[in-house]
């Protein structure tokens, strides 16, 4: 599990595809905060098999258990990668 800080700023976040993603032609992790909110952070290649996006201000506003799972398209076709769980602490 990822953990991180409400406000946190310049953060990478880098996940697994599962697959090869340096020919996808669109990436975003979509992101669900505590409060179900669905947010899309649009990614960009990290390495052969994983995408990252990196956090800006704002991003991280709500503590709690957030959702995370990949997205990425091919001329091909669309997939989502398999969630994953990131919790973001309140700062002191």
């Amino acid at each position: 599990m990822i953990e991180l800080h409400v406000g946190d700023v310049g953060t990478e976040i880098v996940l697994d595809c599962g697959t090869n993603v340096s020919n996808s032609t669109f990436r975003e992790i979509i992101a669900k905060d505590p409060n179900e909110k669905r947010v899309h952070w649009t990614a960009s290649v990290a390495d052969e098999t994983s995408i990252k996006y990196v956090l800006q201000a704002g991003d991280l506003n709500v503590a709690g258990n957030w959702r995370l799972q990949t997205y990425v398209e091919f001329p091909n076709g669309k997939w989502r990668g398999t969630p994953t769980k990131m919790k973001v602490r309140n700062t002191i």
